[in-house]
């Protein structure tokens, strides 16, 4: 029994062990930065580094720092490797010594010590730093001097930048003495040549050390780096690079490594050209792009409010305690400054909103145009066959009356804060100027192939006062033969049209996020699958260029979630948290998404460790046996009714959901005017309702009362916590004040954004909220009564 229970023991850690995953979340977590989180010198340019904290809490930071009188140029000449200390990891920092120095012409670091990284390994404490030697040619100060101010085009850069090579230096103590070597660490060979700098180590579970250090790519012409791993038994010696390089496909530059023991692999933080990034590896060799691989744009967020945006950001370090990251570290030049800026990381905690998630949450109701080529054939849409069949001719595509202010102000008027157009859908045909999709407005004698529905349609939005977004389907495509994201055919001959298709997919979202200006959200029906399943790489690119848009979704992040059904209503209770990150659609969800008719979509679940909110969302011709995103002819009597539309607004934006109503053009490119007149009257009731309560207050705590004064008829309730601290309430009562007792009127669970209540008219002086279970102190940004005839 007992080598059963071993075995067994054995077998369930394996398990749990196969299961850890790249499920590091930092790109919502940077903090601002106060004046105390930057560490500047006085008349020295400070540059890069890393930290360490000592047996007694103290926390040590090593970096580099030269002159300013050499100019910035000088950190090839004159850098030197300094050490400050701090009583908190983000500072304030204070200068305390200068440890290592360029050692003198016969010696292999000669002339520096630059971008240090200190580690403490087996009961011994390593800096790791690059230096550069003149090749054993006799040089003075004034020399060197003169290298700094010329650059790049001085004889002597041409010496000294080939000689860069990576070294460390070993003491007992962080207060020295250090001990030096008189060989470099590592000579470049494999992936790289000509040097090797900039280094990067830890130790893997296996107890091997592993190096990254950078170097130029063989056999280019061109100045291009790249990143070679190496390995050893040993801290200080026995480097062997591999022949594989770390990663050639992607611009890595200045890399910093740690290993996450919690996640059981490895992470690597670099800057490319504008943002800083994340790269993993569960062995220590074999590297690929993060989940988060945009980690940070590069920009810099102070307490006050203001933005620092620097000349340059890089030599990102990010330093952890027991694998939970505390700070990004940067070193960033600003005009003739250069300083390090220690970016604090929250803590994670409670589940809770990030910046695009509360927008979207307080937009409450949003629509989306539907619109593609079917539109004009005169035929009704069969999904089914419209994601298999092309269109026979897309130059039916002739809306010659198109007004998308007309689209937009029929959106405000019926309340939306928000709306989306389907720049593409299952056809694959583009509705915008696309220079990587052939199969697009482009190609249309309409307008002399020179239209831009989506250009209309956002200027529209900025117009009225909406804010725009954009669906794009890339999951099928009927004129390119795709289907659930997979290209047609077998062999190369497949798989180099999937590589074509979805660089096509990549270009094509990269238009969107940088020629319409910024974006509310961006949808990809369907989702837009994993990278790792051969989908295009989508996220990082909405990351870079749109950070203020929520993502919708693909298998690495969804910021909402579909909630169920598109009926335009969601469940009660319905929680804002969810347990995973990405939800899948439909059909391709997960299991237990899928199970008991998409429940947990329909509800959340108040414990879910991440916050994922729900969309309702359903076609305005969805009445009467109808369900209908296109417009199609006849279908007039198929519009929600008004009492419809206002039982949907009950059961989505007052259970905690943002209500997405489908609207969708005719063939002229107008909205019909039978839906326009109910988005008109679904908006004026919305107003009449609720525009004006009665009453209204805000707390926080267990109990929070409206006093009304006079007896008066109420018939409605709204509750709003403040959820960008989560939500906090798990279970109320509302009790109201007749002839001097109180009754309870309603109970309920969920509150989260938005929740409304509707009961019997009844006559009532003083109103509370008793919250009879919460998760923390209930913070309740908005409670108030109304009285609806």
């Amino acid at each position: 029994m007992k080598n059963y229970l071993f075995f067994f023991c054995c077998f369930f850690l394996l398990a749990v062990a196969a299961q850890k995953r790249d499920d590091l979340y930092l790109y919502d977590r940077f903090q601002p930065v106060k004046e105390e989180n930057i560490f500047n010198t006085p008349n020295y340019y400070n540059w890069g580094g890393s930290i360490i904290k000592d047996k007694i809490g103290k926390y040590h930071l090593f970096y580099s720092r030269w002159k300013k009188e050499y100019g910035f140029l000088g950190w090839l000449t004159h850098s030197e490797i300094a050490h400050a200390t701090a009583k908190k990891p983000t500072g304030p920092w204070r200068y305390k010594e200068t440890v290592l120095k360029g050692r003198g012409e016969e010696f292999w670091d000669a002339i520096t010590a630059h971008n240090p990284k200190i580690k403490y390994f087996e009961g011994k404490y390593y800096l790791y730093y690059i230096s550069t030697h003149l090749g054993g040619k006799t040089y003075t100060e004034q020399d060197l001097i003169e290298t700094a101010k010329t650059g790049y085009s001085h004889a002597n850069w041409k010496v000294l930048r080939p000689n860069q090579r990576t070294g460390v230096v070993v003491s007992n103590s962080l207060n020295g003495s250090w001990t030096r070597q008189d060989k470099p660490l590592i000579e470049p060979s494999g992936p790289i040549t000509t040097l090797t700098v900039n280094p990067a180590i830890d130790r893997g579970k296996d107890g091997k050390y592993y190096l990254i250090v950078k170097g130029d790519k063989p056999n280019e012409t061109r100045f291009i780096r790249n990143q070679a791993v190496a390995m050893s038994d040993n801290p200080a010696s026995g480097f062997i690079i591999q022949d594989k390089p770390v990663i050639d496909y992607l611009d890595t530059e200045d890399m910093s490594i740690w290993y996450d023991k919690n996640r059981d692999r490895f992470y690597g933080v670099f800057h490319a050209h504008n943002f800083i990034g994340l790269v993993t590896s569960k062995n220590g060799f074999d590297w690929e792009k993060a989940t988060e691989y945009v980690l940070k744009l590069k920009e810099i967020e102070k307490k006050d409010g203001s933005i620092i945006e620097p000349d340059r950001m890089e030599r990102p370090f990010v330093y952890h305690e027991n694998g939970e990251p505390i700070l990004l570290m940067v070193a960033v030049k600003k005009g003739d400054e250069s300083y390090s800026v220690f970016i604090p990381i929250e803590k994670k905690e409670d589940p809770k909103p990030n910046k695009r998630q509360l927008a979207w949450q307080e937009a409450e109701l949003g629509v989306v145009f539907h619109y593609d080529l079917h539109v004009f054939d005169g035929k009704k849409y069969g999904q089914g066959n419209n994601r298999i069949d092309p269109v026979d001719d897309y130059q039916i595509f002739n809306p010659t009356k198109l007004d998308t202010d007309q689209w937009v102000k029929a959106a405000k008027d019926a309340g939306a804060n928000f709306a989306i157009i389907t720049a593409t859908h299952e056809t694959g045909f583009a509705l915008f100027q696309s220079d990587v999709n052939p199969y697009s407005v482009k190609a249309l004698k309409w307008r002399d192939g020179k239209g831009d529905v989506v250009a209309d349609f956002v200027a529209s939005c900025r117009k009225y006062g909406i804010k725009p977004g954009i669906y794009l389907g890339i999951r099928w495509n009927s004129f390119m033969g795709v289907h659930d994201f997979k290209v047609n055919g077998e062999g190369e001959f497949r798989e180099q049209r999937q590589k074509w298709y979805n660089k096509m997919v990549e270009g094509m979202v990269k238009e969107i996020c940088t020629n319409y200006g910024e974006l509310f959200e961006i949808w990809f029906d369907g989702g837009a699958d994993h990278p790792k399943n051969g989908a295009p790489d989508v996220l990082p690119i909405v990351r870079k260029y749109q950070p203020n848009c929520l993502f919708y979704h693909n298998g690495q992040l969804a910021e909402a979630r579909w909630g169920g059904s598109e009926s335009g209503t969601v469940g009660y209770p319905n929680w804002s948290t969810f347990p995973y990150r990405a939800t899948g659609a439909g059909e391709s969800a997960r299991r237990n998404i899928a199970k008991d008719n998409f429940k947990l979509l329909k509800h959340g679940d108040k414990n879910g460790q991440y916050w994922v909110p729900t969309m309702a969302d359903a076609p305005l011709r969805g009445y009467n046996g109808r369900h209908e995103w296109f417009w199609e002819p006849g279908d007039e009597a198929h519009i929600f009714p008004l009492e419809n539309l206002m039982e949907m607004y009950y059961k989505s934006v007052g259970r905690n959901s943002t209500l997405i109503m489908g609207l969708t053009p005719n063939p002229d490119g107008l909205l019909p005017e039978s839906d326009v007149q109910r988005l008109k009257e679904w908006g004026d009731e919305i107003n009449r309702r609720f525009l004006e309560p009665i009453a209204t207050t805000s707390g926080e705590g267990n109990t929070i009362e409206l006093k009304l004064g006079a007896p008066t008829t109420i018939n409605h309730v709204i509750i709003q916590e403040d959820i960008q601290f989560g939500e906090r309430i798990r279970k109320y009562e509302l009790e109201v004040k007749v002839n001097g007792k109180w009754i309870v009127i309603s109970k309920g669970e969920s509150v989260g954004h938005k929740r409304i209540e509707k009961f019997d008219n009844i006559k009532v002086s003083r109103i509370r909220l008793k919250v009879l279970a919460s998760d923390k102190k209930p913070k309740v940004k908005n409670f108030s009564v109304y009285s609806v005839e």
